[in-house]
């Protein structure tokens, strides 16, 4: 059973990170370094059972590897798929697609494994997985990043710190990059820096047919790529990205405020919400509301003595009970503070929608506050966006208007205690529908939303993506239970 502790903690991590494959997949395989170029990390697979072939290897639920390939983040995801193409190249990739064309059977992608409602994987078919992907090149002048689609953030913190670049991401440690990506990618640093796919420039992906394209020669894949979200027409083997160099130290911030009522918790959130519109680029805020206690984490890479930072502070501290801090510290150093549980975790987490202040979700948090206050588990979580985010990039992410984003979360340890968190999770959902909040994270999906399409991508990106889907695969043959649909 998790303690209150552990639902904060995981709480934070799911602030900043967001689909993905779990790290035990790579503590099992041994990972192996080669090249002695200090530029270039290759991760490869090694372990006797490895019968690569042309770059795949393909396991059914007999194989010995099975069951680490199929493992996801969200414990509760039970589907078992026919067969996983563990993959190594482009070339692997490609035979993958063909032999779920010679079978006539659907293909999910998996990155990782880090989608809240099990979208890389399916019952029926084929999981293309490139998780074995793990390749990481730095351009030393340039600063810019060529990483393998199977690469967790982890790894390309340790990879990029080192050589005193950073790329704005999430910090949980498991998760992907490649869907963090595709689905817009916002954390800590979003603020100040914008989303991890607005410093996107390039991407290798293996269409519905198997062909290998790429954004250099086809602009609307790179279009897509940022924040069309993941598992629709291709497989993305390969992802280039501007880096920005590290920030000189971190630090951060805890305000907690015990045993509220709806009226007091609404009271601290109306001041949460003006006071974040005094912080610096440079800050990130979550309110995070958990049973009777809320916990204000904010946190900074710039000066702590900036003037909206202290005033935002200040005016929190007034409203609640306990303060901690921590750094100034370096950011290799803080953000083994966030990496969070490796999983697999049982859990339900959803967007709660894209908000431009308190009075869009004003209608629902009477309703909101009841079931939190009521359903030992659960969590409302509430972050900011803003800043470098709302700069226009051209790419499919379609919210960069909302300066926050809402989350609805429950963590358990029960069969029991899970139904009647989804129940309550089901609650709170019609209790935002009802607010008119219509907007939500692709990262965030949630099998109920009834118009996803346009909650997620909105109507005109959406339906330029349908063009797309219908150019790399019209067939349909890469799908999900949200994916795109031809046109």
């Amino acid at each position: 059973m998790h303690t209150r502790r552990s639902f904060l903690r995981t709480s934070l991590v799911a602030t900043t990170a967001i689909l993905a494959d779990v790290s035990s997949i790579a503590a099992k395989e041994r990972p192996v370094r080669l090249r002695p170029n200090p530029s270039v990390v290759r991760t490869i697979s090694k372990s006797p059972s490895d019968a690569y072939v042309d770059g795949v290897k393909f396991l059914t639920p007999e194989s010995p590897d099975y069951a680490t390939a199929r493992e996801v983040y969200n414990a509760g995801i039970l589907t078992q798929p026919k067969i996983i193409a563990y993959c190594t190249s482009d070339t692997g990739v490609q035979h993958a697609v063909e032999r779920a064309k010679a079978e006539n059977w659907p293909i999910a992608v998996k990155a990782g494994g880090h989608s809240f409602e099990g979208f890389c994987l399916n019952d029926d078919g084929l999981v293309v997985s490139v998780s074995p992907m793990r390749e990481m090149q730095l351009d030393g002048k340039t600063g810019i990043l060529t990483a393998g689609a199977g690469c967790r953030l982890e790894e390309v913190n340790q990879f990029l710190l080192a050589r005193g670049r950073f790329l704005p991401a999430g910090s949980c440690r498991t998760v992907g990059l490649a869907g963090l990506t595709l689905g817009g990618g916002y954390g800590m640093f979003a603020r100040k820096w914008g989303l991890t796919c607005d410093h996107l420039i390039r991407v290798k992906m293996v269409d519905g047919a198997g062909i290998i394209r790429d954004s250099k020669e086809e602009p609307d894949l790179l279009w897509s790529a940022r924040g069309g979200g993941n598992g629709h027409f291709g497989i993305i083997t390969e992802l280039t990205f501007n880096t920005r160099a590290a920030p000189a130290q971190f630090s951060s911030w805890k305000f907690r405020a015990y045993k509220l009522d709806p009226k007091r918790a609404t009271g601290l959130l109306e001041t949460w919400f003006d006071a974040t519109s005094e912080l610096p680029n440079e800050s990130f805020s979550a309110w995070i509301m958990n049973g009777s206690q809320v916990t204000v984490v904010v946190i900074t890479i710039g000066s702590r003595e900036q003037k909206g930072l202290m005033n935002f502070r200040h005016r929190l501290a007034g409203m609640t009970k306990k303060v901690t801090s921590g750094g100034p510290t370096s950011l290799k150093k803080a953000l083994t503070w966030y990496y969070g549980e490796e999983g697999p975790v049982y859990f339900k987490n959803a967007s709660a929608g894209y908000y431009k202040g308190i009075e869009n979700i004003r209608p629902a948090l009477p309703g909101i506050f009841e079931e939190v206050l009521a359903v030992p588990g659960l969590i409302f979580q509430i972050n900011t966006l803003g800043g470098a985010i709302a700069s226009d990039v051209e790419g499919a992410y379609p919210h960069r208007a909302f300066s926050y984003l809402g989350e609805s979360q429950a963590y358990w340890g029960s069969d029991s205690h899970a139904a009647a968190l989804r129940e309550a999770i089901g609650r709170m959902r019609d209790h935002i529908a009802r607010a008119g909040v219509t907007s939500h994270y692709a990262n965030y999906p949630d099998l109920a939303f009834k118009d996803w399409p346009t909650a997620y991508y909105g109507a005109q990106n959406y339906a330029r993506l349908q063009q797309l889907k219908q150019r790399y695969d019209p067939g349909n043959r890469i799908r999900h239970p949200q994916s795109v649909q031809p046109s």
